[in-house]
This record gives C-alpha cells, structure tokens and sequence, in this order.
C-alpha cells in the first residue's frame, strides 16, 4: 500500500513592497557588481550609489507595470481609458504606489491607449 502525500501551496499576493525587496535582491546580486564604462565595457566593483540608483529604477518600472495593469482594469470595467491617475485609486486600495525618486506618476495617451508615466 503507497501513501499519497498532499502538497498544499500558498498563495501570496504581490504587492509594491513585495516588488521593491525582490527588486533590492535581484540588483544586488550575490556580492558582486558590474559597471558599465561610457566606453562599454565592464568593469567589477560598481558602487553602492549605482546599486541604489538600479534599485530605484527597478522599483520605478515595477510601478509603472503596475499602474499601466490598473489602466487595463479600468478600461476593461468601464469601456474608456482613465483621464486621471486618482481614477485608479480603488484599484490600489486608496493608496497610489509613490516613486522611489520623488516623482510623479500620470496618465498619458499613447497611441489610443492610456499608459503610465512619470515626470
């Protein structure tokens, strides 16, 4: 007689800061850091400014994804593209994702499509 083992799995939502501390992980790597010269070419040792700054645009381009997912929601919800980066407010449970430097994200039209930036 075999006896059968059951697997359960969790599921974990992903969130902004779930995003950001993956980000940090995957950016600094395991130890060691690469720079690239104005030349193009590599060079070992980048500094922790230049991890900090990838880390920031990683966190940055996870923000946009998210917000442009939220654009698509609200079209498919509402049958037009939102005018106001507040009009997606609900899909982020009232709080917007903020930008890791300091600015500000918007709706611009692209194309006949909403998408996210940020100035």
């Amino acid at each position: 007689m075999t006896a059968s083992r059951k697997v359960s799995r969790a599921v974990v939502p992903i969130t902004v800061a779930g995003l950001l501390a993956l980000s940090l992980v995957l950016v600094a790597g395991c130890g060691s850091t690469t720079t690239t010269t104005p030349a193009g070419t590599s060079e070992p040792g980048g500094t922790i400014e230049n991890v900090q700054q990838q880390a920031l645009d990683v966190a940055r381009e996870a923000n946009l994804k998210l917000i442009d997912s939220a654009i698509q929601q609200y079209y498919t919800q509402n049958g037009t593209w939102p005018t106001s980066i507040n009009q997606l407010l609900e899909y982020f449970g009232g709080k917007m994702p903020t930008d890791p430097a300091g600015g500000t994200y918007y709706i611009v039209m692209q194309g006949g499509e909403a998408k996210a930036a940020v100035r």
